[in-house]
């Protein structure tokens, strides 16, 4: 038989249910799903009581139960507001803000605010026949289409879905040529502000270095005058002169003596320093 068109096909197949309770439960967690709800749980996959709720599910930091409704073909509408009030008692059974009734089965614009109506002590989201099949006639939902009501696509909607994704790719497209603009425009900004030069490094590396050297110069004369320790006298002659010129440039205050994180930090940049002029990591010899 030739597949119905207009959306038909979908619409008469949902209305036309005989999958049962499981299936129906897991077509409609794929529906919450597209919709942005989260943390999906569907109660009883494999059949069983489920504590008056088919899914518990989150949006918008509220928490919803949701409940299923697929009979075979058109109930009246004393039917649906019973099973859907029987439904709700799950609300407060789950400490819920909400429920959500997906079902197979039309409903008018009147029809569902009676429904809607008949609670006001939580939120009410109808997911109806017309709703239900609108989404799974959207190439997101092609799959989901094709997996619960075996409907393939036809060569319109291959198109669609080809173009949806082309449509895709050049937005992406465009996202990265404009990430890859900023980073450019960043790049420029910080090389033109903020990047030290080779001097300006060169400089901190010899800084660093001269207080690395004094510091160990100090513990070195420690041993010497107090330990006698001995050192070639002309090396100990010349080591003093130069540990008088460290001082005069940066005066004794900042010289040490340094506490373990000082002196971490002190030897951590002349490593980091070093290595970026090629020298390998903690070379830090005096």
């Amino acid at each position: 038989m030739r597949r119905r068109t207009d959306g038909d096909e979908t619409w008469m197949r949902l209305q036309t249910w005989t999958k049962g309770q499981k299936p129906a439960e897991r077509l409609a967690a794929h529906i919450l799903s597209t919709e942005g709800y989260q943390s999906i749980d569907p109660s009883h996959p494999l059949g069983g009581r489920d504590g008056i709720k088919d899914i518990v599910c989150i949006k918008d930091n509220l928490k919803w139960i949701g409940a299923c409704y697929f009979p075979r073909d058109q109930k009246s509408l004393k039917e649906i507001k019973e099973k859907f009030e029987g439904d709700c008692v799950g609300v407060k059974k789950n400490d819920a803000d909400g429920i959500i009734f997906v079902t197979n089965q039309e409903l008018s614009l009147g029809e569902r605010k009676s429904i809607k109506e008949s609670t006001s002590s939580f939120f009410v989201e109808i997911y109806h026949l017309d709703r239900i099949a609108h989404l799974l006639n959207c190439p997101e939902n092609y799959g989901t289409r094709l997996e619960y009501l075996d409907i393939e696509m036809t060569k319109e909607e291959q198109l669609s879905y080809l173009a949806r994704k082309d449509n895709e790719l050049h937005k992406l497209s465009d996202m990265l040529e404009s990430l890859v603009h900023d980073y450019r425009n960043f790049k420029q900004v910080t090389a033109d502000d903020e990047t030290r030069t080779e001097d300006e490094v060169s400089s901190a590396i010899n800084e660093l270095f001269e207080k690395v050297w004094y510091d160990r110069h100090q513990n070195l004369k420690y041993r010497v005058l107090v330990e006698d320790e001995h050192i070639d006298p002309e090396i100990w002659k010349r080591a003093l002169t130069v540990a008088k010129e460290v001082e005069k440039k940066y005066g004794v205050k900042n010289l040490g003596p340094w506490s373990d994180f000082e002196w971490g930090m002190i030897n951590g940049k002349l490593s980091a320093l070093r290595w970026f002029f090629g020298e390998d990591w903690d070379m830090l010899d005096t």
